[in-house]
């Protein structure tokens, strides 16, 4: 039985019954549930040929689960016992379509059981996925512990389930966290929020202009996949490159050169967001917020901006960056912000990188990771050590 197919009484009292079914975290049987449907996503002619879905299916690899396992075993000392929290309800985005995978199989793993609100209407391809999972879920006959699906929010269906939920994951905007965080949930119940975030790219000018083409056309594809994978609305997808050194004729080069793969990728933006690039350019132009823009294309729009602040606060998606320029490391620590999420590199030594790390914490960043990792999910996101938070602890003495 799916949400969609659910009557509203009957809903309720199947989550009612999941939620004394959660299991002993990381059992043999949910780290092969996840590698199967790893090997499934890579074996259906739909998802293998969608990027962002074999990069999900190399994530839930049998190897790299049981790595993940591991590590996050290697934390818990002596004397503490791993307890699953109980009964997770995630609600994903609407504009990451396999952000509802990695929460529900990090929750999974941790043995709890699951409901997953979808949003109301999929895209083609995450029907693809979802009808993927959902098969893969039979098979194993784990079904009776997943339930993937909707139901409207905001009326008694919702409090009902709520009523239920031991752990709640809000993916979204600020609004929506704030919405749904009103509606209780168990009273020992942990409810997470995810809510807007800024991303960025951090170049070194100098590592770039020393660079080979084959190095320069990799860190094109590379920002490639983080930007465009989903349209530049992913939290994590950058909207503000840096350069840390100016050298206008480098700058360019990348540009051309990322041009050059969205022309290869046959990435195509809607006419209307082409339209809103160009609005925004000449409005970050008419307030002083840019110095000049350059329209490469209708899918690539880049403004040289001299409050790299509010180009981070502003997009259109589609391609629209802000093109900001440093002299030193220190001054990352002037435009970031507690919604910054994610900083991707290229370029920098790891002592550069942690000595960025320290000036920023407490004041935003979450991630630094290098160019083309911006969209690779970890247990650990936005600061929060997932897997903690989906297990309970038993101390023992």
């Amino acid at each position: 039985m799916s949400l969609a197919e659910a009557t509203d009484e009957a809903l309720v009292e199947r989550v009612k019954r999941m939620a004394g079914m959660a299991r002993e975290p990381f059992l043999p049987a949910a780290i092969d549930l996840l590698s199967g449907m790893s090997r499934a996503i890579l074996a259906d002619s739909e998802t293998k040929l969608v990027p962002q879905y074999v990069a999900l299916a190399y994530w839930m690899r049998g190897a790299a689960v049981k790595k993940l396992a591991k590590a996050f075993l290697n934390t818990i000392p002596d004397g503490e016992i791993l307890a699953p929290r109980g009964l997770a309800l995630h609600l994903p985005p609407t504009n990451v379509d396999t952000i509802f995978v990695y929460s529900w199989a990090l929750s999974a793993l941790a043995g709890n059981a699951n409901v997953v609100r979808l949003p109301a209407t999929l895209s083609p391809q995450a029907q693809s996925l979802l009808r993927v999972v959902s098969k893969t879920l039979a098979d194993e006959q784990q079904a009776e512990r997943n339930l993937f699906g909707t139901y409207d929010h905001g009326g008694e269906t919702e409090r009902e389930i709520c009523r239920n939920v031991d752990l709640r994951i809000i993916w979204g905007g600020d609004a929506k966290v704030e919405k749904v965080s009103q509606i209780p949930i168990r009273p020992d119940g942990l409810t997470i929020g995810f809510p807007d975030r800024q991303s960025l790219t951090l170049i070194s000018a100098a590592a770039y202009c020393s660079a080979d083409d084959e190095a320069r056309d990799d860190l094109a594809a590379r920002l490639f996949n983080d930007a465009y994978w989903f349209d530049q609305m992913g939290c994590s997808s950058p909207r503000l490159i840096v350069w840390l050194g100016d050298n206008p004729e480098c700058r360019d080069d990348l540009y051309n050169r990322l041009e050059a793969v969205i022309q290869q990728k046959s990435y195509i933006a809607d006419p209307a967001v082409g339209m809103a690039k160009f609005g925004l350019a000449n409005d970050f132009l008419a307030e002083g917020v840019a110095a000049s823009a350059r329209r490469y294309s209708n899918e690539l729009q880049v403004a040289e901006v001299s409050q790299p602040k509010v180009a981070l606060q502003r997009t259109t998606g589609g391609g629209f960056f802000g093109d900001a320029q440093i002299l030193s490391l220190d001054e990352v620590r002037n435009f970031v912000s507690r919604k910054v999420q994610t900083i991707t590199h290229f370029g920098f030594s790891h002592e550069e990188l942690i000595s960025l790390a320290r000036s920023i914490a407490g004041v935003g960043g979450y991630r630094i990771v290098p160019v083309g990792e911006a969209l690779q999910f970890e247990s650990t996101w936005d600061g929060v050590p997932l897997l903690s938070h989906m297990t309970r602890r038993i101390v023992v003495r």
